[in-house]
């Protein structure tokens, strides 16, 4: 492969947090998915990835853009949506657009993922319903 295919420091660090989040849920949902079939605990994982990514990335973001912007922030996290932002620069400079989208992602997404893993687990009625809107 040729220089092109490089990954930055930036991009390997965003590609290792994402991976280890894909494992926390897969390892919860695998736990919380004891002798359930096979239906709930694939809805387990998904849902604790879910929840993870809602709350351990995009809730960040959120917080990052509300007391600044990422442009101006350190840490693993402002440089995961740094290198987001290569692609577009509303993610690394505040617009508002794009924060009360994700506000609204992390606070209705993050909390129904966790409202359904709570319904699954605990064998709500409404778990199907829920989950499907059937």
């Amino acid at each position: 492969m040729g220089a092109e295919w490089e990954l930055g420091a930036e991009a390997g660090g965003s590609l290792l947090l994402c991976a280890a989040l894909l494992a926390a849920g897969c390892a919860l949902g695998l736990r919380l998915g004891r002798g359930r079939g096979a239906a709930d605990r694939g809805a387990l994982i998904w849902l604790c990835y879910d929840a993870l990514v809602h709350f351990a990335l995009e809730g960040p973001f959120v917080y990052l853009s509300l007391v600044g912007n990422v442009a101006n922030s350190d840490g693993l996290i402002a440089s995961l949506w740094k290198e987001y932002g290569k692609a577009d620069a509303r993610w690394v400079y505040f617009d508002p657009t794009i924060v009360s989208v994700e506000i609204l992602t992390v606070a209705l997404d993050g909390s129904l993922a966790l409202f359904l893993i709570y319904a699954i687990v605990k064998e709500k009625y409404y778990r199907d319903r829920v989950a499907w809107s059937e």
